[in-house]
């Protein structure tokens, strides 16, 4: 992990294919992170947490990156690289 890496969180669904796209080419870089599977969540914690999630993603799209304190919806894959510092050296 690059020094100075900040927080890494994650808001994924076990069923979303993107979401396994993204915590996979996390631990290929080596980024610790949380991860969060809402879909596994109890019903009137996953309402909760939608509810809150509401202004800033309307549509409920996954996966949501938490990085420091920035949010990213979806698998921005160039984004996300970009926040983390990372540089795609293929």
């Amino acid at each position: 992990m690059k020094q100075n890496t900040p927080q890494v969180k994650l808001l994924v669904l076990t069923t979303c294919l993107q979401c396994k796209k993204l915590i996979d080419m996390l631990q290929e870089y080596n980024i610790l992170f949380e991860s969060t599977e809402v879909d596994l969540l109890e019903q009137r914690d996953r309402e909760e947490l939608l509810q809150q999630m509401a202004p800033y993603n309307e549509k409920n799209a996954f996966p949501v990156v938490f990085i420091g304190n920035k949010a990213i919806i979806g698998f921005q894959k160039e984004v996300i690289m970009k926040e983390l510092g990372i540089e795609d050296g293929r």
